[in-house]
């Protein structure tokens, strides 16, 4: 017998698996996407905003930032208006990482959908939104 969330946790794991390797071809680790994605939408956000956009803990949030402020890849800065706040930016070598970022998402998004007709994916999407749905709605 088939089940559906064996199949997703499965098919989760290879994406994670595939993208962490052509992560790690760039010198970034899982999560670091998401972050500088984030910052690319609207640079200059604060700890408390791109910790429920990525919805990790605080302090996951923290060493994330760390790390990749020594890397040169962002800065951060106390918040003018609330010393207690820390806003995080995209530095220009982070820009750069960003750009070789794209093409790793581009090239894993040829090979997720290498074979797939245009009808395949359409409904693949479809299956998709309505299992996202079952799920926010149980």
């Amino acid at each position: 017998m088939e089940y559906i969330g064996k199949e997703l946790l499965y098919l989760s794991k290879q994406h994670r698996a595939l993208l962490a390797k052509r992560l790690s071809g760039i010198q970034l680790f899982p999560g670091q996407d998401g972050l500088l994605y984030y910052l690319s939408l609207q640079d200059g956000q604060s700890m408390s905003s791109l910790v429920e956009k990525l919805q990790i803990q605080h302090a996951t949030l923290f060493k994330m930032v760390e790390r990749m402020t020594k890397e040169g890849l962002l800065k951060k800065y106390k918040d003018a208006a609330d010393m207690r706040t820390s806003v995080i930016y995209l530095t220009d070598k982070g820009k750069v990482k960003l750009e070789e970022l794209a093409i790793i998402w581009k090239e894993i998004e040829l090979t997720l959908s290498n074979g797939l007709s245009a009808e395949e994916k359409k409904s693949f999407f479809k299956i998709l939104h309505k299992i996202s749905n079952n799920i926010n709605h149980a």
